[in-house]
């Protein structure tokens, strides 16, 4: 069921020689002639997910196109990447896909569609997606403890599931790639024994269920459970049982010594100066970030994803769930995948880092849009791009609505409250006849009025600053960080 029927999602090769002829014309109209690129107009849906049903309106692609070239041009030409692809799907269908740059300097070889670049921490969703195939087989449970599997695993008196090493929970000290002492460490093909000797003995961070701290360990670890459970080492699993059935021959486990024809070179700066990343091993994370992929087969995932062409929709709504803490506190991660908004917009996401590369793929269910971003630099900025994109193609416009100086002097105070255990203050002040604010010690920020005393600070268009009406003063604001991460303040008296 899950993948008898997945041809009939177009190939991502098919889609670029049909969209071939637009592409060129539009490449002549943007006077861009030497960019590897494919743009096509949506039609209707390839493979549907039935929450991607919604109408919507045609996709401006020339639009779509301007803001592409302009922000990969900004973050080229600022020295941050050499080069990035960017794609971009509606109901699974392809309507943009473009390469910019440089996807290896030293052999002058132009990035484009095709390009296969490392996808970093966007892997965690396929490990996910694998251990929700397991349980749905009964193989596994997401209740059950790791030790089941790891019987020498030093949990240190703490019950460790399936279920908090998906959604970050576990307590488990986590480990930072790019860290100088893992980076010297992670040059090595280290063996579960090693690894576990070097991080898994650490104290917890903190009681599994109680808080959330990314952990790339955590994945580490379900990718050996995955291996123990199935009898095949989880990256030939991921590939014959995963990747193959689905048709998706563009991804791959990302070794080294691998011949992965169209690969990308990764890049780091040093002093300002363009040196070659240095080598990590994959054989350290595979199930966290082992995976190189083009932008066309992570469309093609996402749309097979959310198409219930992988687990069944059950699953699926497992791994989009936001996470509860003991506390009751939501956190915006599900198994494998980050969880927000993007304007009124539910928005499905990861980034993603690896050595030398950074990437970004967002989902928007309701509309069927995805948008994927991958650069082959450490210091790129794909999200920046992913966010612009998607909010030119779901109309998302930040407004700035003037104010009367009775407006500004109703909202204008003192306003406190808690972050953590700390108190902190935010001023709301006019200058200029515009509303401004300042968190102690932090910086000047503009409040842009959207109406309904719904205001966006300036700097970050995807928070929001909601004040509470009264008849002349607001008694207090809400600050919105994303979906779930909401802080009520006071008026300070």
């Amino acid at each position: 069921m899950r993948t008898s029927d997945t041809t009939s999602f177009p190939s991502f090769a098919s889609l670029l020689r049909r969209a071939r002829p637009f592409a060129c014309g539009l490449l002549l109209v943007l006077g861009m002639p030497t960019a590897t690129s494919c743009v096509r107009e949506a039609t209707a849906p390839a493979v549907a997910s039935p929450q991607s049903q919604t109408t919507t309106q045609p996709l401006d692609i020339k639009r779509l196109a301007a803001v592409a070239d302009s922000a990969a041009k900004a973050q080229i030409t600022a020295g941050i990447t050499p080069g990035l692809s960017i794609a971009i799907a509606r109901h699974g269908q392809l309507v943009f896909a473009k390469g910019y740059g440089k996807a290896n300097v030293e052999m002058d070889v132009a990035a484009g569609p095709e390009t296969v670049y490392k996808v970093g921490s966007i892997t965690k969703q396929y490990t996910a997606a694998i251990v929700m195939r397991l349980v749905e087989e009964g193989k596994m449970s997401l209740t059950d403890p790791i030790t089941k599997y790891l019987p020498d695993y030093p949990t240190q008196g703490h019950h460790v599931t399936i279920h908090h090493l998906l959604n970050h929970t576990s307590g488990i000290k986590a480990f930072r790639v790019m860290h100088e002492e893992n980076r010297q460490r992670f040059r090595l093909d280290l063996t579960y024994p090693e690894m576990i000797e070097l991080f898994a003995k650490q104290p917890f961070e903190f009681k599994p269920g109680e808080k959330y701290e990314y952990n790339n360990f955590a994945y580490y670890l379900l990718g050996e459970i995955i291996g123990r459970v199935t009898g095949i080492p989880y990256q030939d699993y991921l590939e014959r049982q995963l990747l193959g059935p689905l048709g998706l021959s563009n991804t791959m486990y990302c070794e080294a010594s691998r011949v992965i024809p169209h690969r990308a070179a990764g890049y780091e700066y040093e002093e300002k100066a363009l040196i070659n990343a240095r080598y990590l091993s994959m054989r350290v994370g595979p199930a966290a970030g082992g995976l190189c992929a083009t932008v066309g087969d992570l469309l093609q995932w996402t749309t097979l994803l959310h198409g219930g062409k992988v687990v069944s929709p059950a699953s699926l709504r497992r791994m989009t769930t936001p996470t509860v803490l003991a506390s009751g506190d939501t956190v915006g991660y599900g198994y494998g995948l980050q969880l927000a908004e993007l304007g009124s917009h539910e928005q499905v996401f990861h980034s993603g880092g690896a050595n030398g590369f950074v990437s970004a793929l967002a989902h928007y269910p309701k509309t069927g849009l995805t948008v994927v971003v991958l650069t082959n630099s450490v210091k790129a900025n794909p999200a920046a791009i992913t966010k612009a994109l998607a909010r030119t193609a779901l109309g998302i416009n930040v407004r700035d609505l003037p104010l009367t100086p009775e407006n500004i002097a109703r909202y204008a105070g003192t306003y406190t409250y808690k972050s953590g255990a700390k108190t902190r203050v935010l001023k709301v002040y006019e200058e200029s006849g515009k509303l401004h604010a300042q968190v102690t010690g932090g910086p000047v920020f503009r409040l842009r009025s959207q109406g309904s005393n719904v205001f966006i600070p300036s700097g970050n268009d995807d928070n929001q600053i909601i004040f509470t009406p009264a008849t002349d003063r607001a008694a207090g604001l809400t600050i919105r960080e994303g979906r779930w991460e909401v802080t009520e303040a006071k008026r300070q008296e």
